[in-house]
């Protein structure tokens, strides 16, 4: 593969060219300052103080603990954690991860519908929860070997909300793997995406790396019918414009990953359109093929296109034993999508992960992407066929491995990271972080995970002692209203919501 620094990119041009005439019908302030800053040698500014204020700790309504720290003014209620009784009777999955919204109204209820990932993979005997809701919700690989795997332990829940009140949860689908992200459609759903390369078929399983639609559980149930042309790959996140159907998907695949784009043969934005099938493609950099975008710098922008992927359930590169003594089903090396992408000239990145469509814009994170390899926020504007460097973080402190991201009510970044938390001599001095990307460029921190649990939590028997302020924030999205703030931390496994004076700053 040619290497990156071998073509001149040329960033003041494209972005003085293809990133304005976006700006022109309308498209992503973001990009206005990107152009902006690029023109004059200083593209976004690194990360500083919010207009919202410093941070302090904030005890959570529901426990009187600190678990977050969080600007003055405002507050939150935890709900969801780990082991608690859901409404269908089944206890909360561990592991929580990608979320949104997918049907509710705006005005004063605030209800809406959130459904939300758990990244869980096989659970071995003796485990809680072999499956996702023990089997009420729907399950799409049931399978199980004696003495050594009780289930495959990955799926959705729903939740109902009301002005940041939890009214009802459910458990929606089971029988997955490594659920971590996905995104809402337009037409009252979420597409879930397995992050795993898995042919259990091998041994009379199903194969795993796909993305299945949940619909709001109001509409009925999960088919659990993988959407198999968006390919077999460890999918992150998906991002659908609702313009045209199409679907935008990361792969999280270090350290070679593509983004791609599927044409559903259905465009009708109805349940189950998009399993009748599409056609997957892979960006690639016009003139540039073979580009590796994970060096990029911010502030450079792209022409692209898109190349073929003819096979998207291709094998992977190779194939290893799970575990000792297992047959060889676990992918390993390139995904199949990505070795025929790549073949056709596709660019790529170093682990894609968050994607959220917005105002005609894509979205999207390459959590370990820049030369510190502390991660890149990425903007597609389809149409124009450009794609621009927003944001690339030069060092932890700046920003740390960003993962999720959402855009928020008034046309701001919000991006959650995964990267540890930062320590000084080997002790944990800063928990993780969620950041802001202003309208203007600006960049600063809003919240820091202050979970610190010295006893276990009375009545939450799953929950244990521990500090827990290295777990990643993610799943962040805003209500219908503009609000509410709801937010995952995935591990000992909650869900927040956030509210407060939104509108001193740009949220």
């Amino acid at each position: 593969m040619r290497n990156f620094h071998q073509y001149p990119l040329g960033r003041r041009t494209f972005i003085a060219g293809a990133s304005k005439s976006a700006i022109a019908i309308g498209l992503a302030p973001l990009l206005q300052a990107c152009s902006n800053g690029s023109n004059n040698d200083n593209p976004l500014a690194p990360m500083g103080a919010s207009t919202y204020g410093p941070l302090a700790p904030v005890a959570d309504s529901t426990t009187g603990l600190p678990l977050l720290q969080l600007p003055e003014g405002f507050t939150y209620a935890s709900f969801g954690w780990t082991g608690d009784a859901m409404s269908d009777g089944t206890p909360t999955p561990d592991r929580h991860d990608g979320m949104a919204v997918v049907s509710g109204q705006g005005g004063a209820s605030g209800e809406c519908v959130l459904i939300r990932n758990h990244e869980r993979s096989v659970i071995g005997p003796g485990m809680p929860l072999p499956l996702i809701g023990g089997g009420i919700a729907p399950v799409y690989d049931g399978f199980a070997f004696p003495g050594v795997l009780a289930g495959l332990g990955g799926g959705t829940t729903a939740l109902k909300m009301r002005a940041g009140q939890l009214i009802e949860d459910r458990a929606t689908l089971g029988g997955t793997i490594g659920n971590c992200a996905g995104g809402p459609t337009s037409w009252g759903s979420w597409l879930t995406c397995e992050e795993t390369m898995t042919i259990g078929s091998i041994i009379g399983a199903r194969d795993h790396g796909f993305v299945f639609e949940v619909p709001d559980p109001a509409l009925g149930a999960a088919s659990a019918v993988p959407i198999t042309d968006m390919g077999l790959m460890p999918h992150e996140a998906v991002a659908v414009d609702a313009r045209d159907s199409r679907v935008y998907l990361t792969e999280d695949n270090s350290p070679l990953s593509g983004f791609y784009r599927f044409t559903p043969n259905d465009a009708s934005q109805q349940l189950g359109a998009l399993e009748r099938g599409g056609v997957l493609e892979m960006l690639a950099v016009a003139d540039r093929p073979g580009i590796d975008l994970g060096l990029a710098v911010q502030g450079e922008s792209f022409a692209v296109q898109w190349v073929p992927v003819p096979d998207p359930v291709a094998p992977p590169e190779g194939l290893i034993p799970p575990i000792e003594g297992f047959p060889a089903i676990q992918g390993v090396g390139r995904s199949g999508p990505f070795l025929q992408g790549q073949a056709n000239g596709g660019a790529s990145f170093r682990r894609g992960e968050g994607c959220w469509y917005r105002d005609g814009v894509v979205y999207f994170v390459d959590t370990s992407g820049g030369e510190a390899g502390k991660g890149s926020v990425w903007a597609y504007v389809p149409g124009d066929e450009t794609l621009t460097a927003l944001f690339v973080s030069p060092d932890a402190a700046t920003a740390d491995n960003p993962d999720n991201l959402t855009v928020t009510p008034r046309g701001a970044l919000l991006v959650c990271e995964d990267g540890g938390g930062i320590s000084e001599n080997d002790a944990l001095v800063t928990g993780t972080r969620m950041h802001g990307i202003a309208q203007d460029g600006s960049a600063f921190v809003f919240a820091e995970n202050n979970m610190v649990l010295d006893a276990a939590l009375p009545g939450r028997p799953a929950i244990g002692a521990g500090d827990y302020r290295g777990s990643e924030w993610c799943g962040a999205c805003f209500d219908p209203a503009g609000e509410y703030l709801y937010v995952n931390i995935q591990t000992p496994g909650v869900t927040f919501a956030i509210t407060g004076p939104w509108r001193q700053g740009p949220f």
